[in-house]
């Protein structure tokens, strides 16, 4: 049963690797809808729940209704098919509601959802230019990738379970008060009316609040990070009291504003306590008014006692969980201005794979400013033949790596173009022309994985025979047979 379940949701999905909207509705339903049929289902079963949790307090009434006009002697001969059926649903039916929920909810939803937002955010976030990450925290982008699954799933989830059980759940409750007397509906009328103005005071509040705080918790990851990230450099620098300083302005930002956050909510909470006290003496005393001129039933003020009772003791949890839907939603739309962002190298829609045979590289009056009007490369032609060695000697930010970056196509040129045997690398794909070109940088980089992962990466079918070669020609073959793996 479980197997079946979470299978419903398929986190890796197989689609093209679009780019997502940078609108929040449409964000958000970008994701939702691959999974409609489950979140439909939800719907139908969540809706379906809050009638039978309904069922039970009308249930009460009527219990006491009959006891009070029924001899002790005739209670099962008169109402024993109406209690079976009541017993049916509340040992059933009501079970059976529950379970379908939590296995919708735990096992289809959640990790089914969750994953699926991340796996393809992730996808296309990898697929964003070199520059893209050089402008921001790595850390920070991994942050936004990891919260905006779950923050997106919680969302939906709460906005199913909360916003749209409690309008069936208060429906219900309306439509039983008037059945018992019309103005049996006046206290939880206005209790509605009440809520619904807090809600919509401090509700909008802390979503901007919750979207301040996204961004600064994000900002204060990101600095934690960078400071791990680059740890050697802080060590040897004896920087320690300098990277606090750096993390300290960010956890003083980020403490400003989760306070902001807090008083809110204090607020929130003291109008809610407020209301519901009203909602409860305005209930039972509009009850005891009806029931003392005769209009309603003991019965029926059981129900009403009851079913108040629950909304009082729903309505904090739906304040927090509507709380909690626009925080999410707020590092959603954090999270979204990062993932969102469109390519700023693509590939033409033609474009096809490099085929290199002699390897001539010609940069034909090649300009790049980096967005500026002058500077770095400007009107460059340069030939290089196959097989030709070719240095490139100049001071820093002469423009020496800027050219590999170009021919790599991490960034497209600004003017010019450049060939690789007569082919414009603007028209050829981004991974065909990088897979053509060797690189060895001054700054060795480690992927933490396996030894044998890092040798292989530049040739995944490499086989045991090639990557020991490649351990003697780096002189590794002394240590890395000797490495224990740890993880």
């Amino acid at each position: 049963m479980f197997a079946f379940f979470e299978s419903l949701v398929d986190p890796l999905v197989s689609r093209p690797n679009s780019r997502p909207p940078d609108r929040l509705g449409a964000f958000v339903w970008h994701f939702v809808r691959q999974s409609w049929k489950v979140i439909a289902a939800l719907l139908v079963v969540a809706g379906c729940v809050a009638l039978i949790e309904v069922s039970l307090f009308d249930f009460v009434g009527r219990i006491v209704d009959i006891l009070a006009d029924t001899p002790p002697s005739q209670l099962f001969i008169e109402h024993g098919t109406t209690l079976l059926v009541m017993a049916l649903v509340a040992v059933v039916l009501r079970p059976l509601a529950a379970t379908l929920h939590l296995l919708l909810v735990h096992q289809a939803v959640e990790p089914g959802l969750t994953n699926l937002v991340r796996w393809q955010t992730h996808r296309y976030v990898l697929r964003q230019s070199l520059s893209f990450f050089q402008n921001d925290f790595a850390g920070r982008l991994a942050n936004k990738i990891i919260q905006t699954g779950p923050s997106l799933r919680e969302a939906v989830v709460s906005m199913i379970d909360a916003i749209w059980y409690v309008t069936i759940y208060t429906g219900s409750a309306l439509v039983l008060f008037a059945q018992a007397d019309v103005w049996l509906t006046v206290p939880l009328i206005l209790w509605i009316i009440a809520y619904v103005a807090v809600l919509a005071h401090f509700v909008p509040r802390v979503k901007d609040q919750a979207t301040v705080m996204a961004e600064a918790r994000s900002l204060l990851t990101g600095r934690i990070v960078d400071s791990y990230t680059n740890i050697m450099t802080v060590k040897l620098f004896a920087h320690a009291e300098r990277e606090d300083e750096y993390a300290r302005e960010a956890i003083v930002d980020h403490t400003a504003k989760f306070q902001t956050m807090t008083r809110l909510v204090t607020g929130m909470n003291v109008a809610l306590v407020t209301i519901n006290g009203l909602l409860i003496a305005g209930t039972l005393g509009t009850g005891l008014w009806l029931w003392q001129s005769g209009a309603i039933t003991i019965g029926a003020i059981a129900l009403a006692a009851g079913l108040v009772m629950r909304i009082n003791a729903m309505s904090g949890w739906i304040m927090w969980v509507v709380t909690g839907i626009f925080e999410n939603l707020g590092t959603v739309a954090e999270g979204m201005e990062a993932i969102a962002r469109p390519y700023s190298v693509t590939d033409r829609p033609e474009a096809k794979r490099l085929d290199v045979r002699r390897g001539e590289i010609r940069y034909e009056d090649v300009s790049f400013h980096y967005g500026r009007t002058q500077g770095v490369i400007d009107r460059l032609s340069l030939t290089i033949a196959p097989g030709e060695r070719v240095g490139l000697v100049g001071r820093s930010g002469a423009g020496k790596s800027t050219m590999v970056n170009l021919l790599l196509r991490f960034h497209d040129v600004e003017d010019g173009r450049i060939l690789i045997d007569g082919q414009d690398i603007s028209a050829v794909t981004q991974e065909s022309l990088r897979a053509a070109i060797g690189m060895v940088t001054q700054d060795t980089s480690l992927l933490h994985r396996s030894v044998r992962d890092n040798v292989r990466y530049g040739l995944p079918d490499a086989d045991e025979a090639a990557i020991r070669i490649a351990l003697e020609r780096s002189h590794a073959d002394g240590f890395v047979p000797d490495l224990v793996d740890l993880a």
